[in-house]
């Protein structure tokens, strides 16, 4: 299978699991929003936000560094995915007992300490399902890991109806991170251990520092990067109260529900970046992949932020009710974000494959910083808003600090002729989603896909996609045939 039939494949893939696990996604929002009270829904997002921050911390990038040293180097995959497993156990573990030692401090009735408690075993779960999804995506595997997500969203959804049905309110939430993560651990081990043979724990303090020593700046980035989105609800707890993060909550999530789309497809961009970083006569190739993943970005991010701007008003109320009517504008506002986070999703994974993830921290912190002092100048002033001013100029930041990294490396920019073709396809979109704004779902839903046509006609007429685009998009269109006899006659070999 070609590498562009590659990308094509693992693409759709998180394409199709993120349509459906964002959907559900977006469901079980909206069930929370409108069958919790408006403070449960502001506990329940504040004590999601503060055990992922100790998920970040336990993973501390591991899991990215193990996708690229597979990647690069297949034949070390024992000994690499060995001594992974090994150190997650460790770092899990340690992660867990520093929250149970932290909460009897925090200021809150005992059960939501204890539910605190439980969520951090749940959100740390995920540390380990992320170890053996780190061994599919090297591989290139993606839609096993897709197939994964989706049942687990499923899962998620059913858990939610089920705690709500059984009357177990905050309890159930909790219940409906940790039982689906369980599950989706025991499928990607059975998976792996299929596929590529059982990995057996290695306890190698060599290759531990190794791996930490790499991982460590690019887990602090993504822990950063994350805890960022995570802060705005908790400064935001800090300057206001529960019901206003409870109405903030509703669009924030749908919001961050649509920024696993780029994520998805960037992580199927890694393993080609780390191969070509790792073969310096293989520059240009790297280059031209590069060019290439921003302009798609790009041009994925323009249309969900007019479809997002123009149809707040459509989308609160049919998604959390007459209740959350105030999001609406927090809504718009994320929807200038979407462009800038879109573009600087795929820049994380090409600076790591070039082992600059020290450059990635230091860039990640600075802009971590101007998000959190942004978020205490803004929201005094305009409330709810805030989160999100800082959160667009926390984003641009990024895109304008790693893009001018790359070209003292080499990688040269060259976006404006992209941008201001995309910028004039997204507003003929904008100007039928605006005619059509005030109309009923009934009539703007219509309009919307009318508004996406013409957006891909704009696309093509404008010439933003070159010759080589279009070759390559048709090249990759054909890889099921390929894909399906690669799996007829798949004889992987075991880990150890």
């Amino acid at each position: 299978m070609k590498q562009s039939q590659r990308i094509a494949k693992n693409v759709l893939a998180g394409g199709v699991a993120l349509a459906i696990g964002g959907l559900t996604q977006v469901i079980a929002v909206s069930l929370v929003s409108r069958w919790s009270t408006v403070e449960d829904a502001g506990v329940y997002s504040y004590i999601l936000a503060f055990a992922m921050f100790f998920q970040l911390v336990a993973d501390a990038g591991l899991s990215n560094i193990l996708v690229r040293e597979i990647a690069a180097a297949p034949e070390k995959m024992a000994k690499t995915l060995g001594a992974a497993l090994s150190l997650i156990w460790i770092m899990s573990i340690g992660a867990e007992l520093i929250l149970i030692a932290i909460v009897p401090f925090l200021h809150f009735s005992l059960n939501v300490k204890l539910l605190t408690v439980l969520m951090g075993v749940a959100t740390l779960t995920q540390f380990h399902c992320s170890g053996y999804g780190a061994a599919l995506r090297s591989k290139e595997d993606n839609e096993v890991q897709a197939l994964g997500f989706i049942v687990h969203k499923f899962l998620f959804l059913g858990f939610i109806c089920a705690g709500f049905a059984l009357h177990l309110a905050l309890l159930g939430l909790v219940l409906s991170h940790l039982i689906p993560n369980l599950l989706l651990w025991v499928y990607l081990r059975r998976i792996v251990v299929s596929r590529y043979g059982r990995p057996e724990l290695v306890w190698d303090r060599h290759e531990w520092k190794y791996l930490l020593m790499h991982s460590l700046p690019v887990g602090g980035a993504g822990m950063l990067g994350v805890l960022a989105q995570q802060v705005d609800i908790l400064v935001l707890k800090y300057l206001t109260d529960f019901r206003v993060v409870g109405l903030f909550s509703g669009p924030y999530r749908v919001s961050m529900a649509l920024r696993f789309i780029p994520t998805s497809m960037s992580v199927s961009l890694y393993p080609m970046f780390s191969r070509l970083a790792a073969d310096p006569e293989r520059k240009p190739e790297l280059e031209d992949a590069y060019q290439r993943s921003i302009k798609f970005f790009l041009l994925l991010s323009l249309p969900l932020a007019v479809l997002f701007f123009l149809g707040s008003e459509r989308l609160i109320a049919a998604l959390f009710g007459a209740r959350y009517a105030a999001g609406a504008s927090a809504m718009q506002w994320l929807a200038f974000a979407f462009v800038p986070y879109f573009v600087s999703c795929p820049l994380p994974y090409l600076l790591t494959a070039l082992h600059e993830q020290r450059y990635l921290l230091a860039g990640t912190a600075a802009t971590f910083v101007l998000r959190v002092a942004f978020n205490f100048a803004f929201i005094p002033h305009f409330g709810m808003l805030g989160p999100c001013m800082a959160f667009i100029a926390a984003e641009t930041l990024n895109v304008l600090l790693w893009t001018q990294k790359l070209s003292r490396m080499g990688f040269a920019s060259r976006f404006l002729p992209v941008l201001w073709r995309s910028l004039l396809a997204s507003l003929l979109m904008g100007a039928i989603l605006y005619l059509a704004r005030q109309q009923s779902l009934l009539i703007f839903a219509p309009a919307a896909v009318l508004a996406m046509l013409v957006y891909v006609i704009a696309v093509v007429k404008l010439r933003i996609l070159s010759p080589k685009d279009i070759e390559l998009a048709r090249e990759g269109a054909g890889f099921l045939k390929p894909f399906l006899a690669s799996r007829a006659k798949q004889t992987p070999p075991p880990v150890s």
